[in-house]
């Protein structure tokens, strides 16, 4: 059984997990670990169509990797294994079976961004804080977001200006930057999110992945290996039965009944 770092709660085909490791749900290992098991119990499900990933409290999202913890790393293999474990939580984010809804809110900071920043769609309350500044604490970003991603989602100089000034900046200035998929206010930031889930719940689970793993496979490859990738995806989700549901739905003037995931 999963401790109650991350906890999961279902309503219908929507997951909410929240991150709850007081006082600012700091990404250690135990929360990380928690998070991959409560992962697991959702791509179990069948019945989940999309995930909201939030915080608990009121102070922050995830204000970053535990510093208490990697203080104490005794070895270079220990701050690796850690170093490691932030990579593939990252990976499995962005790559997850179903979409991640982010549901952002107060400080969102260092591994934070990098675990907010992976999710299909970033929603921010308003009292957001977004913040970067690895350099002022002597590091870099090491799991695979500040230094791989962050220039591919907002160019090398907006990427430089977050990470070599390390200042805040807030919900509006990162939607403007892209990092954000809308700011709404911090009461409603909840309905926000359920409103984004429960719409891409509503589309078809089939062409929803191939979407999504074409955006995944654009970020990592050249045009040639793409035009040849969406060739194999359009094959894909051609084939299959809700691409034929669909269009028969819109004719028929009602709610499509897509398959399963």
């Amino acid at each position: 059984m999963t401790d109650n770092l991350v906890r999961l709660e279902k309503h219908g085909q929507i997951a909410v997990l929240t991150m709850d490791n007081p006082p600012v749900n700091a990404a250690s290992t135990k929360l990380m670990n928690s998070l991959h098991a409560r992962l697991d119990e959702i791509e179990a499900d069948k019945d989940i169509r999309c995930v909201i990933l939030t915080g608990a409290g009121e102070k922050a999202f995830c204000a970053g990797g535990d510093l208490r913890e990697e203080k104490d790393f005794g070895t270079p293999e220990d701050a690796e294994r850690y170093r490691a474990l932030g990579r593939k939580t990252l990976d499995r984010l962005e790559a997850f079976s179903v979409p991640i809804v982010a549901a952002i809110f107060g400080y969102c900071i260092g591994g934070g961004t990098a675990i907010g920043w992976a999710c299909d769609i970033r929603i921010a309350a308003d009292n957001s804080v977004f913040r970067a500044a690895d350099a002022y604490l002597g590091l870099v970003p090491s799991w695979g977001m500040g230094l791989t991603r962050l220039p591919r989602y907002v160019g090398r100089n907006r990427a430089l200006d977050i990470l070599m000034l390390g200042g805040d900046f807030g919900a509006e200035e990162a939607r403007e930057f892209g990092l954000v998929t809308k700011v709404v206010k911090r009461a409603d930031l909840m309905k926000e999110a359920m409103a984004a889930a429960e719409r891409i719940a509503s589309a078809s689970p089939s062409a929803i992945r191939a979407t999504r793993d074409a955006i995944h496979f654009n970020l990592r490859n050249g045009w040639k290996e793409m035009v040849d990738f969406e060739f194999e995806v359009c094959r894909r989700v051609f084939a299959h039965p809700d691409a034929h549901e669909g269009p028969k739905a819109f004719a028929e003037k009602r709610k499509p009944q897509f398959g399963a995931r």
